[in-house]
């Protein structure tokens, strides 16, 4: 079959009741966006209105599969706290290795949250951020001693106390 517009093969595999290649397809959509954006954002705005649930559990699954990603990523696909061992996703986060993560938000502006999840996956999760996985206890607990989660405070402090 060839495409009504193009005239070119329909090599791309779409139906043969599609008279259309995929690119002229969408060029065509493109073209109807364009001419019609307003009365599509109104219909876009309304369905949201109206299927706010839906909403909510598309945009919760989205944010969930960013973080799950992300924690792979720097976890070498165990997605457990590096320090504890923690394992519910619910609990576990991000954390800035070099302890400099408000610094890099300066510098390189990619905001908290689901905007830093984005930041990552955009850049192919770059091995330069150094980050690591730790559950929110453990990061908490390294952020109030200042170098170190607890959990290592005390194994360094034992094994200072076994050495005397």
């Amino acid at each position: 079959m060839k495409c009504s517009i193009c005239d070119n093969k329909n090599k791309d595999g779409t139906s043969v009741e599609i008279y259309k290649c995929r690119e002229c397809w969408n060029k065509q959509a493109h073209e109807y966006y364009l001419k019609n954006k307003e009365k599509l954002k109104k219909r876009t705005m309304l369905w949201k209105k109206n299927n706010k649930d839906k909403v909510l559990e598309d945009s919760r699954r989205y944010r969930k599969e960013l973080k799950i990603n992300a924690l792979k990523a720097y976890s070498n696909n165990k997605i457990e706290c590096a320090c504890c061992g923690e394992k519910e996703i619910d609990f576990l986060c991000l954390d800035h290795i070099d302890n400099n993560g408000a610094q890099e938000r300066r510098e390189k502006k990619y905001g908290l949250g689901t905007s830093f999840l984005k930041w990552l996956k955009a850049h192919d999760y770059p091995a330069s951020a150094r980050l690591q996985v730790l559950c929110l206890n453990c990061n908490m607990s390294k952020r109030i001693q200042g170098s170190a989660c607890i959990h290592k405070l005390n194994k360094i402090s034992k094994a200072k106390q076994i050495r005397l």
